[in-house]
């Protein structure tokens, strides 16, 4: 709707996986490239529905950033195993853009955030950086995710979670 990828209203009270959204089909080479997505609005932060962003191999290998119940979380899997690796309070102004990349200098995998700057990122924040697990999320076959959902039965409606200005490149 109006350019933007919507996702909701999503669920309540029901048990289970619900997400929707988009994931690339082909894969993609991310040696030196980022990824961001600007989150225009989060689900409702009484709930854990989640908004993310995922970049990976499979669903047991990948780095992800995601907002849930009102944090903002910087998360890796790497051969089925799940790593926290950064947890703030989520700000919607200050963590409107979510971007990932591969920092090619260093072989990191960087985790950041932005404001909005007249629809547009503006100055990007490091929230998280370690080196890139190439054995398991391989840089030449990367494919992206977005998308939100509930895992569980929500007391409260977590209401509809808006995407927009996806984009990936090399710079």
């Amino acid at each position: 709707t109006a350019q933007q990828m919507r996702i909701g209203a999503l669920l309540q009270g029901q048990t289970g996986s619900h997400y929707n959204g988009i994931r690339s089909t082909n894969t993609y080479d991310f040696t030196g490239a980022y990824c961001y997505v600007e989150l225009v609005q989060a689900a409702a932060s009484t709930t854990k529905a989640d908004a993310m962003l995922t970049l990976g191999r499979d669903v047991s290998n990948y780095y992800r950033i995601y907002i849930e119940e009102g944090a903002l979380i910087c998360q890796a899997r790497i051969a089925g195993s799940k790593r926290t690796l950064f947890t703030a309070a989520y700000n919607p102004v200050a963590h409107r853009y979510w971007r990932i990349r591969h920092e090619q200098a260093t072989g990191k995998v960087v985790f950041e955030t932005a404001p909005d700057n007249s629809g547009a990122p503006g100055s990007w924040t490091l929230r998280y950086s370690e080196q890139w697990d190439t054995a398991s999320v391989p840089l030449a076959t990367i494919l992206f995710e977005i998308k939100a959902g509930t895992w569980q039965p929500e007391p409260v409606a977590p209401g509809t979670v808006i995407f927009d200005n996806f984009r990936s490149a090399r710079p």
